[in-house]
């Protein structure tokens, strides 16, 4: 009997030149038949084999491994895709802004790796399928390597397989081996905690206990369900009213909010977009449930069963709970019921009622972003399968203790590379633009990308700047699609070795004379500025910070300083920047912080510092 790991599987893609291993009885002979040849290898006494087989571009293929037969193989490239939720936002979350540009392509195999985690011990093998890009796995298939790929395959045929490795919330130290977290004592006191016996099961007993009550006590006392506030015949008159928006004095628990519009045609399809909500809603049409949202990232759009909407009045009801969080609508979402010719605005007036005050649901533990759980269940089962090549999209959920990123980032990517080979191409995200700016002058996220940025010290390595892919009302942006590309275009130059640009301009000196202060770019051709005048923050030798605007001149940045005292300069440096810096390839410039008055590029991590 061959057991074999799970990606050895029907559908798989495999390189040109590859491994195979797996387990028999101890010194048995497995013969393994691929493409015309015959490969023999003796198991161990403990039953492991392994062997190297190559093959020829192209497929479908069989291969026979003893008395196991694996069909519809394809021989072409194969990429690890891993990270945490921005890498695994499916296209069924993003379609309603790239539905024309997500079709099936069946030269894209994905193994999605199934969630879930493990802090004693690597695990042996992984849960998952392979799944062709096509039918309804296409909703569930993540975003970012499905842009990838296509953008891939748009100049190279060659069949693409996707092993997809990345779970919501997860820092990077929950992606490193128990040796490397050994050296780093916060985080390994955090790895002993979690694997102390009885720890994670105690707590999830007591916090299901927790929330099963309170969610007891709300639906008990929720007038609303008792008095069918959804309905069309509930007499509203009493109802206060406020703006969707305003959401001043909402707490914990739940407010119902009721709406009538009139409609001179019910003809047509009819979609349902109501933003963004926390933590869930459910959203009613003339009584009628037509969406529920559980929790407070995914974007509640729905399109309209047939014959919910009806010609002349409809009434719209909505119940929101707020948990953890006070409840709120997101502001900068659109909200609107919209038809072919016809858009209704939501965002306006309503009639709302409280329908259960509670007091703040302490919140679930989150053993995600404990170290080790997802290498041990997710990667480490995968790292032996040679690939072509990693593409990562991680780091927000560092962003609370960002200093520390890179060193741990280096760990990560010397380790993938020891169990893959040396110099492994590494390409990753740095992460986007995020947060209200009008709500804060936060420098967290500026400094993760500096952490970032420096890794590409690093030989083999590419970074994708997703600068201006973000919004600054959502942690999971909708546009996946340039990331994606961005990736690829980084892949065809430093993998493929196409002569294409793949960066954005790169700061690599600066220089100030006589009160002039100019930043020099690679790949600067064409330099041009979106969203108004680039801001430059001149840090003096006293670590105060100068704000001044730049032009831009002979593709470089300048700007007028007077007599400060320069140390250093940086760009963009803030959680969300609301000017992008291009070149003359439309991609935009990496936030970056930058000594001053030096030839060579010199990266400096400065402690937080504060405007005088």
């Amino acid at each position: 009997m061959i057991c074999l790991p799970n990606f050895f599987s029907d559908g798989m893609v495999i390189r040109p030149t590859t491994r195979i291993w797996g387990r028999a009885l101890p010194e048995q002979q497995v013969e393994i038949q691929f493409l015309d040849r015959v490969y023999e290898v003796m198991s161990g006494a403990d039953g492991k084999f392994e062997v190297v087989v190559t093959g020829t571009i192209g497929g479908p293929y069989t291969m026979h491994i003893g008395d196991r037969m694996i069909k519809d193989i394809y021989v072409g490239r194969l990429w690890l895709c891993g990270g945490q939720s921005n890498m695994e936002t499916p296209l069924s979350r993003v379609s309603a802004l790239l539905h024309a540009h997500i079709q099936e392509d069946n030269r894209i195999k994905v193994f999605q790796v199934e969630k879930g985690l493990c802090f004693d011990a690597p695990a042996k093998s992984v849960n998952g399928m392979w799944c062709n890009a096509s039918g309804e796995f296409l909703n569930h298939l993540f975003a970012v390597p499905y842009f990838f790929a296509r953008a891939l395959l748009e100049n190279d045929p060659t069949p693409i397989g996707l092993i997809n490795v990345a779970a919501g919330g997860t820092p990077i130290e929950g992606w490193l081996p128990e040796e490397i977290i050994k050296t780093f004592p916060t985080h390994y006191e955090r790895l002993v905690e979690v694997n102390t016996s009885g720890f994670v099961e105690n707590l999830t007993c007591e916090s299901d206990s927790r929330i099963q009550k309170w969610y007891e006590t709300l639906i008990s006392n929720d007038k609303g369900l008792a008095e069918d506030w959804f309905n069309t015949d509930y007499d509203d008159s009493g109802w206060n009213s406020r703006m969707l928006l305003d959401n001043s004095g909402f707490d914990h628990g739940v407010v119902w909010l009721r709406k009538k519009i009139f409609l001179e045609s019910s003809e047509g399809v009819f979609a349902l977009n109501f933003g963004r909500v926390v933590d869930s809603v459910k959203v009613y049409i003339n009584g009628e449930l037509v969406i529920t949202v559980d929790y407070q990232y995914p974007p509640c759009i729905c399109t309209i069963p047939a014959g919910i909407i009806k010609t002349g009045e409809n009434l719209i009801a909505v119940r929101v709970v707020g948990e953890s969080q006070p409840l709120k609508f997101i502001p900068g979402k659109a909200y609107e019921l919209i038809s072919a010719g016809i858009r209704v605005d939501l965002s306006g007036e309503w009639k709302w009622q409280i329908g259960c005050r509670m007091p703040r649901m302490e919140p679930r533990p989150w053993f995600y972003n404990y170290p080790c759980g997802v290498y041990n269940f997710m990667l480490a089962p995968v790292l032996d399968m040679p690939v072509d090549g990693v593409i990562w999209y991680q780091g927000e959920s560092n962003t609370s203790n960002p200093h520390e990123y890179s060193q741990l980032f280096t760990h990560f990517i010397n380790h993938v590379r020891t169990r893959q080979v040396a110099e492994l191409p590494i390409i990753y995200t740095q992460l986007a633009n995020f947060i209200d700016p009008s709500e804060t002058d936060g420098e967290n996220w500026a400094i993760l990308r500096e952490q970032q940025r420096t890794c590409l010290n690093l030989p083999n390595t590419a970074m994708a700047v997703a600068i201006d892919c973000g919004e600054w009302n959502d942690l999971h942006p909708m546009d996946k699609k340039t990331i994606g590309e961005r990736l690829a275009l980084c892949v065809r130059r430093l993998v493929y070795k196409e002569s294409v640009v793949s960066d954005g301009p790169k700061a690599i000196k600066a220089k100030s004379r006589q009160g002039r202060l100019t930043v020099y770019f690679e790949y600067g051709q064409g330099l041009w500025a979106k969203g108004g005048h680039p801001l430059l923050d001149v840090v003096d030798m006293d670590g105060f910070v100068h704000r001044v605007f730049a032009k831009i001149e002979d593709n470089t940045l300048v700007a007028q300083i007077g007599s400060v005292n320069v140390s250093s300069v940086r760009f963009n440096w803030n959680d969300c920047p609301a000017v992008v810096v291009y070149n003359a390839y439309n991609l935009p410039a990496s936030p970056f912080h930058i000594k001053v008055n030096t030839s060579n590029l010199k990266v400096v991590h400065p402690a937080l510092v504060i405007l005088p």
